[in-house]
């Protein structure tokens, strides 16, 4: 069963397990993903030079946080926090092992995720990356399939937002 495949992700400290959301729980995310992510795609537009949807979805995580931090300070602060707070603990498909769990493994909630990313935000987000990996990863790569490149999408999206009069950022 799909559902029940767990990703392994060692970030920092701790190793994370992610099992996948179901589908509609997954669709129901994707709007809310979707508005966040524009300007952080958008942020990422150097990083993704040249490169096609998988590659740019198996990059190292750590080399984007930067564009992704920089980005996020561009979207409503209590958006990310809904959203990392859904991708992350309410529908309870993260489980973690490290120092703050005694190396047990645990079901990530809030007074965990608070206490393992407490001046670690990076960690943080690095975890809502491969969460986003793990459930919409085959989606970016058959819509750039269908599209053209990941980059001449993302071109063509600024193209028409510079031409609307919209700032192309």
């Amino acid at each position: 069963m799909k559902q029940m495949e767990v990703t392994k992700k060692k970030i920092g400290g701790n190793t994370f397990y992610i099992k996948p959301f179901p589908a509609f729980t997954a669709a129901n995310i994707s709007g809310e993903l979707s508005s966040v992510m524009a300007p952080i795609i958008g942020g990422l537009a150097g990083l993704i030079d040249g490169k096609e949807a998988d590659e740019f979805m198996d990059m190292d995580i750590s080399e984007a946080v930067p564009s992704i931090t920089e980005a996020l300070g561009n979207v409503d602060g209590d958006k990310v926090e809904h959203l990392m707070q859904r991708l992350l603990i309410t529908y309870k498909n993260i489980s973690v092992a490290g120092v703050a769990t005694d190396g047990e493994t645990e079901i990530l909630d809030m007074d965990m995720a608070n206490e393992i990313f407490c001046g670690e935000i990076d960690e943080m987000v690095m975890l809502c990356a491969e969460v986003v990996k793990v459930n919409f990863g085959g989606f970016f790569k058959k819509v750039a399939d269908r599209s053209g490149s990941l980059r001449e999408v993302i071109q063509k999206k600024k193209t028409t937002v510079s031409l609307s009069g919209a700032s192309s950022t």
